[in-house]
């Protein structure tokens, strides 16, 4: 087993260079913290780069290759200048530039003979199978989408973990009955006929209240139980065409009741969330928000204080964006400068953008163009294909602005207005109760926000008529 030490920045590089490793009868665990090991390591490989691994998990590392005397190798992903301290006395393979050559120095003759590979229905190679090392290989070879699905079916997978190991609901199936370390380091050949109810008790587990425990988000939206059993069934598919699962495993009778359990957990026609009056004072809070005092001064940076205002101006142009499109912020977010050119003065502007699904519609502006292109002349980027949301900290500059930092962006506005906890996704809800007040048409506000069924459309209806 080869250990593939890395940040999360780096996870592309990692799955890359694992799917390439398997290739050659490699098996792999991709890890990102300290705490996350794997059985029987014959080497380690960290993946340097800028933003790369903390000291701390590098130490670590490094320390259980020495307990277990294995080696270690620093793979530079990323130019890195200077080197970090941690990776003197570490052998170094360069991947800047030409990785295929960088990949056949690694392999010729420094990393460990792979280990011998039995046939796929053997039971050599079932007992070595463990739910942690399926995860990893699909996680590295199957054929998804985007990296947002895989992140999506990735915490799907780990979802189900959490419910295999938990021991405390009725009905325990003999797999949760199995002692191991950890639930990923049970053997998959261990399961059998009786188990293939999993798939309806992870539906029904998803529902149940929480227990309380940090990170435990039970019960979950019936749209989001469908959404995590479809990357569960994904992944076993896959683990099915690969002959890792047992012969006397049905899958298909495991989906067959997960259907059944699921037409039960159906609910009543769901309603829009609350959002709270008070939204609109968020859209406009970067409207007026003050420079800080020391940006004022005569000796301030102007550096700084330009790169504080282009902020600022940033973030006005998104919560305007959002509010104003009701667009999603994956659809907000993928934007470029190309959208708004100079030449564009029209009132309104319509932009196709590929919503949820792979489906195409267009984002509406209007009112926010005038944030926009606000933004877009002080930052005086003439680039067409550059992002229109981008990173004004030195250390990430010019990069595409991320959605943790976009929620980041309206929680910040939020919490300074002393406001409920609100999201990017509050504004769509908010556009599409104010198409209808409006007096919009249900197929007109479908056209409006993407949406893929109209019966979507007629939640906000049928809560209109409520009030």
């Amino acid at each position: 087993m080869l250990l593939i030490a890395c940040s999360l920045s780096d996870r592309e590089f990692a799955q890359w260079l694992a799917s390439q490793l398997a290739e050659h009868q490699y098996q792999t665990k991709i890890i990102h913290r300290v705490g996350q090991s794997a059985p029987d390591v014959s080497a380690a490989l960290m993946v340097i780069s800028p933003d790369g691994i903390a000291p701390d998990f590098s130490a670590h590392v490094i320390d259980q290759a020495k307990a277990s005397q294995y080696p270690v190798w620093g793979l530079v992903a990323r130019s890195v200048n200077p080197l970090p301290d941690f990776v003197a006395g570490v052998q170094l393979e360069d991947f800047t530039t030409k990785r295929d050559a960088a990949l056949k120095r690694l392999l010729d003759g420094k990393l460990p003979s792979p280990q011998l590979q039995a046939s796929p229905g053997s039971k050599t190679a079932q007992s070595i199978r463990t739910f942690n090392a399926a995860r990893d290989s699909y996680l590295a070879r199957a054929a998804l989408k985007s990296q947002h699905t895989m992140n999506a079916y990735e915490r799907s997978i780990n979802l189900f973990f959490d419910f295999l190991g938990d021991r405390s609901i009725p009905q325990v199936l003999p797999i949760q009955r199995l002692r191991a370390l950890t639930t990923g380091d049970i053997p998959l050949h261990t399961l059998s006929h009786d188990d293939e109810p999993m798939l309806a008790h992870f539906v029904r587990w998803l529902a149940l209240p929480s227990s309380g425990k940090r990170g435990d988000k039970r019960p979950y939206r019936l749209s989001t139980i469908e959404l995590r059993l479809a990357g569960v069934q994904h992944w076993l598919h896959f683990l099915q065409q690969d002959g890792w699962l047992p012969d006397g495993f049905s899958l298909e009778q495991a989906k067959s009741m997960a259907r059944q359990e699921l037409t039960k957990q159906e609910q009543p026609e769901s309603k829009p969330p609350d959002i709270p009056d008070t939204i609109e004072e968020v859209i406009h809070y970067y409207d007026t928000q003050q420079r800080p005092k020391y940006l004022n001064k005569p000796e301030a940076d102007p550096d700084r204080a330009r790169r504080w205002e282009l902020t600022r101006l940033r973030n006005r142009a998104l919560l305007h964006s959002l509010s104003d499109t009701g667009g999603r912020i994956s659809e907000i977010l993928s934007l470029n400068l190309s959208n708004f050119t100079e030449t564009t003065k029209r009132d309104v502007l319509l932009v196709e953008v590929t919503g949820k699904g792979g489906h195409t519609y267009h984002l509406h502006f209007a009112k926010s163009l005038a944030a926009i292109r606000s933004y877009i002349h002080t930052r005086g980027t003439t680039i067409g294909d550059s992002p229109l949301f981008v990173s004004h900290d030195p250390r990430y500059d010019g990069n595409r602005m991320s959605r943790v930092v976009a929620w980041r962006v309206v929680q910040r506005a939020a919490k300074a207005l002393g406001l409920p906890n609100i999201t990017p996704h509050d504004f769509r809800h908010w556009r599409a109760s104010q198409l209808v007040t409006q007096g919009l048409s249900p197929d007109d506000v479908q056209d409006y926000l993407g949406h893929r069924s109209v019966e979507t459309t007629r939640v906000y209806f049928a809560e209109a008529k409520d009030t």
